[in-house]
């Protein structure tokens, strides 16, 4: 008897409870399809959404293609130098055909478009796969769809990638910085990509002090699915090469250059013998090796020893240090008391009595020939006269002196123009290899 009553106790409260819970699905369903409502707006939306299921990829047939139109709006770029890191800050702009949201404005008070919340549609996986920071962003808002299913979702995106960085001509360098973009699950069969005009739109970019951009293109390629099944997906690459603005810290850099070329020749111009050239040469040693030092740690780990600028000064280093030791040996050869070799005497006297000689060397090795230039200038030939006997170390000196400056003249023209950067240096360089 006992057994009885709890037995009917038991399928009452079962009974009960699936009333309750059959009377809520019903509740349910009547709310979800209701169509009595104050605002036409909300009994579309709830005629949208009643049984979307988000997750799913909207087309009435799995064998159908997604078109997801795409593009990016750049607005301003940052550039992280000592790590070639650029981030872009952009819109990104994606649209596609909803299958499953449609309706004919007739039966909703001419209703053409929504405005829907991102979270509440299905969103392609489309995202970054060359990304340079976990700190890539993608913030979606609100959506904008339309009575016959378009959808359309502009996003404010945050992209970090590393760049590729020529140092060529630094301080005019560049560099390359792709952005690929890339479903992440759906494959070709899928989904497929259509760039909105060429994939970029610089008309609300702001240009940036330190670097600006070049030129903008896009390539779409195709490569294995990730998750195998002999399938392929595309990836669209956003190229922008990005070259630096010239600046005060440049042209310090620059002019220092000029300032170390005119410090080698100035040596080289004054008297071996004076105390004056010692100092300045070696002075103009020691400022080379802190230069280069210091260049050294303003692109280091970047490439800097393919840098122009650079090599440039490891040439400049090695003359500077050329004069020092020619300096030295100069000043040595003014103290000897020997008389001059035979054959060192014949080739001095031979050049002196040249026309070159009596050009540049005749107001140093005889200047009282040089005073007899001045006033008889009808037989220039017999003003150089100078006898093997006559050729002293002094003449040796002042010939090798002048011929040293000469030769690092004519070679610092030859460096300057190989290596000395200027602004238009860099365009040549390809980024497409």
């Amino acid at each position: 008897m006992i057994l009885f009553v709890l037995s009917l106790i038991g399928y009452v409260t079962i009974s009960d409870t699936s009333f309750i819970f059959n009377n809520y699905e019903v509740q349910e369903n009547l709310g979800c399809n209701e169509i009595e409502s104050k605002s036409t707006v909300l009994q579309l939306k709830r005629h949208l959404f009643c049984d979307y299921i988000k997750s799913i990829r909207p087309v009435s047939n799995h064998r159908t293609t997604t078109n997801i139109e795409f593009g990016i709006i750049p607005k301003f770029i940052n550039v992280e130098d000592d790590e070639n890191v650029m981030e872009l800050h952009c819109w990104t702009i994606f649209m596609w055909e909803d299958g499953h949201l449609t309706w004919e404005p007739s039966q909703y008070n001419d209703v053409n478009f929504l405005h829907v919340k991102s979270n509440e549609l299905w969103i392609s996986d489309i995202m970054m796969h060359n990304s340079g920071s976990h700190e890539n962003e993608i913030s979606f808002t609100n959506c904008w769809l339309s009575n016959t299913g378009k959808v359309k979702c502009v996003a404010t995106t945050k992209y970090i990638v590393k760049c590729l960085r020529d140092y060529t001509w630094w301080p005019y360098d560049f560099q390359n910085c792709t952005i690929q973009i890339g479903s992440w699950s759906y494959s070709d069969e899928e989904l497929q990509f259509v760039l909105i005009n060429t994939g970029i739109i610089m008309n609300e970019f702001q240009k940036n002090l330190e670097w600006e951009i070049v030129r903008s293109y896009v390539i779409t390629h195709t490569e294995s699915y990730k998750f195998g099944f002999d399938l392929t997906s595309t990836m669209i690459s956003f190229h922008f090469i990005l070259r630096r603005h010239f600046n005060a810290i440049h042209a310090t850099y620059l002019s220092s250059i000029i300032i170390l070329i005119i410090m080698t020749l100035t040596t080289l111009w004054l008297n071996p013998k004076s105390t004056e050239r010692m100092i300045l040469a070696n002075l103009n040693f020691i400022c080379h090796l802190l230069f280069l030092e210091e260049f050294y740690w303003q692109i280091q780990g970047n490439g800097g020893d393919s840098t122009m600028l650079m090599k440039f000064f490891m040439k400049s280093l090695a003359l500077a240090c050329f004069t020092l030791i020619i300096t030295s040996i100069l000043r040595h050869l003014l103290e000897l008391t020997t008389e001059t070799p035979t054959w060192i005497a014949t080739r001095i006297s031979t050049i002196v009595k040249s026309k070159i000689g009596r050009i540049l060397l005749v107001s140093i090795l005889d200047p009282k020939a040089s005073a007899e230039l001045e006033t008889e200038a009808e037989d220039n030939a017999n003003l150089v006269i100078l006898k093997k006997n006559e050729v002293t170390w002094k003449h040796v000196v002042m010939l090798i002196s002048w011929i040293n400056f000469l030769c690092i003249l004519f070679i610092y023209i030859i460096l300057i123009s190989i290596y000395f950067p200027t602004q238009s240096s860099g365009y040549s360089y390809n980024f497409n290899t």
